[in-house]
Formats: C-alpha cells, structure tokens, sequence
C-alpha cells in the first residue's frame, strides 16, 4: 500500500524539438527535483501529456524515470490510464515488471464509465494486470467528464475487492466528499489532492499527500507551507498561499494547460523541457518575455528559493 506524506510531482515529460522523447534530460530533472526535497513523482499523468505518448514512448519514460531515480527518489507512480483498457493492463504489466512504486489510472474518457461501480471494475482489472503494484484512482471530473463520488467509489472497490487499491488522486471540487474520504477511509487510503494552490484550504480536511504540476520548481515554497501550518504560523502559510495564488494566476491569464506550464518548468529551472505534443500550444518568446515579467511582479520568484 501507498501512504506518502508531502509533495509528489505530477512531472513534465521532455522532448526534443522535433517532439521525440529527451530521456537524457531526466538525470539533471530528478537532481533538480531532489535539491527542492521532493522525492515523489507522478509520472505520464496529464502534467506529462501521457496520452500523446505512444505505448513504447511511455514505457521508455517509465524505465528512465525508475532507473534515473534509484536511490534518490523514494517513490515512482507511474500513469497507465488512456482510452483502452488492454492498453492500460499493458503498461500496467510492464510498470510492475520495472519496478515501480504505484500504478494511477484516469477512467477511460472516450466510452466513459457511467458510475462508481463501472470504474472499480476498471481497477480490478488493472490490479489482475500487476497485481503486485500499489493503484490510485486518478480522479480529474474537469477533464475526463467522470464525475462520481470518491466515497461510492471506495464502497465499490472494497465490495468487488481490489487488494492493491491504495486510495485516489482527487483533483476536484467536491471538498464534502474529499473530507469524507479522508474521514471514513483515510486510516486505509492515501487521498492526495492535485489543486495545488489551494494546498493550504485542504491541510485542515486532514489532507497529508499533494500532486501537483507546480511542484516541480516550486517545492521549496509548498514544503514550506506544509511546514508553517504545522507549526500554527498561519500568517506565513498565507503568504506562502498568496505565492502559489500569484504563480497560478499569472497560469491562467494565459489559458493554463499543460503548454505553458512546461514553458515556466524551463523557465524557472533553467532545463529545456522542450515543446509540448499536439494539440497543446506552444507558446513563442514574446509571449513567454511577457509571462516571466508578470511573475516578476507578483513577486513570485522571491519565494521559490
């Protein structure tokens, strides 16, 4: 079973200009990762464009990204989700075979399951595909349209069994239903949430295990947070919020997706993440000028070190 405290970055996928894999950027990716003391990654999930990626192009990130992470990271999850199930017991199979920490599934989103049920039963066959490997339900009802409750999902799973079920990676609105979650199943669950900048509005659900895109390059300001509501310095953790706040915001004036959040990855590191795969925008220099002088003034990159 799963049970991680603190952050885990939901991270890029990087590529090369002409949009083939750039595996050979990762080694310097995790030491950047690590410097920030975020040792978890979620890898291939929507952050990463995984469904753009073929089925080989994924399980080559996936071996890079164990191998890479050999006695620096602690955990490695990687994404098997996509539109078929075989597909995903595939790459489900072959995560376990590499060695990796956890499986996450998104529902398929093309014939999108209708309920509860009809998604633990996707978990269970996931789990008869690596049965071994610990699974989190990733749950994203902005984008996937599967919009169920995580409490009727966990009533499901445990009715069918589904041994390997570790919890849900809950990237929703729905706060009544995260805190029952965590209320009535978090003793047995990890329930991760995956707003980042709302970290400091879910701490008080009971909330203790974060995904997120801007964790990536600013883990300093997010372990910081964590650390200043648990000391009762709210005052700091606000500031710290209003940080996350300023980041996001200056995200969502310019469409946020998973483009120009890989954009500010590059940006903010100083390694070449390259452009993201069709559809998603990539956004040209000026545009990218005009970006890093708003975070400017948000003051946003005096509290990222």
């Amino acid at each position: 079973m799963l049970r991680i405290e603190g952050l885990i970055a939901a991270v890029f996928t990087p590529v090369k200009e002409n949009g083939d894999l750039n595996l050979d950027v990762i080694d310097q990716y995790i030491d950047h990762l690590v410097s920030q003391g975020v040792l978890n990654v979620f890898v291939g999930g929507s952050t990463g464009e995984g469904a753009s990626f073929s089925l080989a192009e994924r399980k080559q990130l996936t071996e890079k990204w164990v191998t890479a992470g050999s006695g620096k990271l602690q955990n490695v999850i990687v994404h098997v989700g996509g539109i078929s199930v075989p597909d995903s017991q595939d790459l489900a199979r072959h995560a376990e075979s590499v060695g990796v920490q956890g499986i996450s599934t998104l529902p398929t989103v093309v014939f999108k399951p209708k309920n509860a049920s009809k998604v633990a039963e996707h978990l269970k066959m996931l789990y008869d595909a690596a049965p071994k490997t610990p699974l989190l339900y990733y749950h994203l009802p902005g984008s996937t349209g599967v919009d169920i409750l995580i409490e009727d999902l966990v009533n499901a799973v445990e009715k069918l069994g589904v041994p390997t079920f570790s919890g849900v990676k809950f990237t929703g609105a729905n706060l009544k239903d995260f805190r029952r979650s965590i209320k009535l199943f978090g003793d047995k669950y990890m329930f991760p949430y995956g707003c980042d900048e709302q970290m400091l509005c879910v701490l008080p659900l009971g909330c203790r295990s974060f995904i997120g895109s801007t964790y990536n390059y600013a883990g300093h300001l997010y372990n910081k947070l964590i650390e200043s509501y648990k000391n009762g310095d709210m005052e700091m953790a606000l500031k710290l919020l209003d940080k996350s706040q300023s980041l996001v915001g200056v995200l969502f004036a310019h469409s946020f997706d998973s483009g120009i959040n890989k954009q500010v990855m590059s940006l903010v590191s100083g390694i070449n993440m390259g452009p993201p795969r069709h559809p998603i925008i990539y956004r040209q220099d000026d545009e990218m000028k005009k970006v890093r002088c708003e975070l400017e003034e948000a003051g946003f990159f005096n509290g990222i070190y």
